[in-house]
């Protein structure tokens, strides 16, 4: 089981980093966002900062619940949890810019 966990780390490491670049940079807004109410501007920014903090709180949160205080025997479901609420991140942030899912 502590193999899957591993796994589950590891994939949650590759895969947070490179969705925060993507918050980071597919939500930043370009222009102004003076009297812009949607698109990456709607709600003061908010999908760039659902998509890039969100993934970074779900990131560090993942990978210290599934291994901090186990005693040796990692929560396998944490990273894997972790995972799936990234995915539905990007997928809200898209929602909440206009891009769809």
């Amino acid at each position: 089981m502590r193999g899957f966990a591993l796994l589950g780390t590891v994939l949650l490491c590759v895969v947070a980093p490179v969705v925060i670049g993507y918050g980071l940079t597919a939500f930043a807004p370009t222009g102004s966002c003076d009297y812009a109410v949607s698109g990456v501007c709607s709600y003061g920014r908010l999908p760039m900062i659902v998509v890039a903090g969100g993934t970074a709180l779900v990131w560090a949160v993942s990978v210290v619940v599934t291994w901090a205080g186990t005693g040796g025997r990692p929560r396998v479901y944490v990273p894997y949890l972790g995972l799936v609420a990234i995915a539905a991140l990007v997928s809200l942030g898209r929602a909440e810019a206009g891009l769809g899912s």
